[in-house]
């Protein structure tokens, strides 16, 4: 097949793709993006955009091993930082934290701005119980942006989890709950915080609210369990 004929049939595989995956046919999206994939298999965009589509439908096992394709292409025109936290963001997915710090790592180290790569790092860690390094990732973000109210309450959490700055963490937890009023996660760390400091009213007033909103969630049933163990007996 000449080249130029090849080059068509590539560009046209990738426009029906596209137009599919923007109507949310992520399988017929698929299925073009293969046979692309057949005529050029080292192609970035047709890596990308496969890795992107079976993300999409939650195969992040897949969509990894794409990513990780991408990454490992010696020279490619698709933004390796953007494609080092999708790979990130796939294998946190998939709990593989040991790989998703590796790829958090080396895109910290070359854009130490990257927010959104500072902010699943500290999530990495946290998951991986390394909430000494998850601290230094969230106060990390909020020296690059004061008012992330993400950073703030995850902070704050961890920092009531340790028993730790408890002023501090009330403060942060106050500041994310305030910015965004109807958030359960930021109501529930509040009132965890109001918990570990001894404020069992108010504990009470923000765990309430939070269970009440998510009555199936298991964090927020057992914070209610630890505030429940902390009231005097009646």
């Amino acid at each position: 097949m000449a080249e130029t004929d090849l080059n068509k049939k590539i560009t046209s595989f990738l426009d029906s793709a596209l137009q599919k995956n923007l109507a949310g046919d992520y399988d017929d999206s698929i299925r073009d993006l293969k046979a692309a994939e057949v005529l050029d298999k080292n192609n970035p965009e047709i890596l990308y955009n496969l890795g992107i589509n079976h993300a999409r439908k939650g195969l992040y096992r897949t969509a990894s091993g794409y990513f990780e394709r991408l990454v490992n292409l010696s020279a490619t025109y698709v933004d390796i930082f953007t494609v080092r936290k999708l790979l990130a963001y796939s294998l946190i997915r998939l709990k593989d934290y040991a790989r998703a710090e590796e790829q958090l790592d080396e895109t910290i180290r070359l854009a130490p701005s990257d927010v959104a790569a500072h902010s699943m790092m500290g999530y990495t860690l946290e998951k991986k119980g390394d909430l000494a390094g998850a601290i230094t990732a969230y106060r990390t973000i909020l020296e690059l942006d004061k008012k992330n109210h993400n950073a703030c309450n995850s902070l704050a959490y961890i920092l009531a989890k340790l028993g730790r700055n408890l002023p501090e963490a009330l403060r942060l937890a106050r500041s994310a709950s305030e910015s965004v009023k109807n958030s359960v996660a930021y109501m529930d760390t509040l009132g965890y915080v109001y918990l570990k400091m001894g404020d069992l009213r108010n504990a009470a007033l923000y765990l309430g609210k939070a269970g009440r909103r998510l009555p199936f969630s298991e964090e927020i049933r057992e914070h209610i369990k630890e505030l429940k163990e902390a009231m005097p007996p009646r």
